[in-house]
């Protein structure tokens, strides 16, 4: 029987032990997703097996270390209850980021230590490939007059799909819904200035690998370089001197970024950082007026405290 595009969905457990053998969904979580990319159930290094012969052809082709690569797109969202992370917080976690839970907030920021993995579930219409010892990066986008989100681009350990669809186990995550950008639900300032902003984006830069030797098989993050984008109404320079901020010829200028959202349920996402760097300009147009494409780099403090950015959840009503 054919099988349905739209029947699919994906469950999620942080791991207790990096790539461990479980059995069932019991304290899993199935995620409210936006999006479920196709991926790569069966990626990997392909090799030709290579013969000497009288004649003219292909070989054959042997994948030399599978691994899974799949893409989950979530609404950038609260968990809709104070102090409780966000469903999708274990697949932050699994892109090298701390989670730090208080009494209204939750807060995340990137870690170069100790990441944790997740084990997924990746369900489509009553089949199953099971992916261990997952990891990866992430992307961040609110654009105006769109609904924002978070992207995962996730690799994991390879397993065969196999037929079978039981989330009987797993419990349905409680999400706070969405809300779009715009003027009554977000605020955003660069270096103090309140920029009628038409979008900011923000990509992790994870370095996810995949390594497979003789007795140890791990996707590890072994760097991150988090930059992003940002386009905003032009100002008049006596007002805000934009090219002045970009110039890094004669030293380099750090400055204070922050965007903040609300969700239906009331609480304030907040994208963050006391150290970013302006690294580009360039004038677009948008609707007839001119625009400014800002590139950003997100610059941690030289101690290795890991402050590039924070991403912050508060229930504020």
């Amino acid at each position: 029987m054919a099988k349905k595009w739209r029947k699919r969905y994906v469950v999620a457990k942080i791991e207790d032990a990096y790539g461990g053998d479980v059995t069932d969904m019991t304290g899993a979580t199935i995620l409210e997703v936006v999006m479920l990319d196709g991926g790569n159930p069966y990626a990997g290094n392909t090799v030709s097996r290579e013969r000497m012969r009288d004649g003219y052809g292909a070989f054959e082709q042997v994948n030399t270390g599978p691994y899974v690569e799949r893409q989950v797109r979530v609404p950038l969202a609260g968990s809709g209850t104070a102090g409780t992370p966000p469903d999708y917080g274990m697949l932050l976690r699994a892109c090298g980021m701390s989670e730090v839970t208080n009494p209204t907030s939750v807060v995340y920021q990137p870690a170069s230590d100790s990441e944790d993995s997740v084990i997924l579930w990746w369900v489509e219409d009553g089949q199953t490939q099971r992916i261990r010892g997952t990891r990866g990066t992430l992307s961040i986008s609110t654009d105006a007059g769109s609904l924002p989100y978070i992207q995962f681009n996730l690799t994991g350990l390879y397993e065969k799909t196999a037929a079978g669809a039981d989330a009987s186990l797993a419990t349905q995550a409680v999400q706070a819904k969405e809300l779009p950008v715009n003027k009554q639900n977000t605020v955003a300032n660069i270096d103090g200035h309140a920029a009628c902003m038409s979008s900011l984006s923000l990509d992790l830069g994870n370095q996810v690998g995949h390594r497979n030797l003789i007795n140890c098989e791990s996707v590890p993050i072994t760097d991150r370089q988090v930059t992003g984008s940002t386009n905003i109404e032009a100002p008049d320079i006596a007002t805000v001197d934009y090219f002045k901020k970009v110039e890094s010829h004669n030293g380099v200028t750090l400055v204070p970024i922050a965007l903040t959202h609300k969700d239906a349920a009331g609480a304030d996402i907040t994208i963050g950082t006391q150290r970013g760097q302006l690294t580009s300009i360039s004038p677009t147009d948008n609707e007839g007026f001119m625009h400014y494409d800002l590139g950003i780099s997100f610059v941690p403090s030289e101690n290795g405290s890991d402050d590039d950015f924070t991403l912050t959840f508060e229930q504020v009503d």
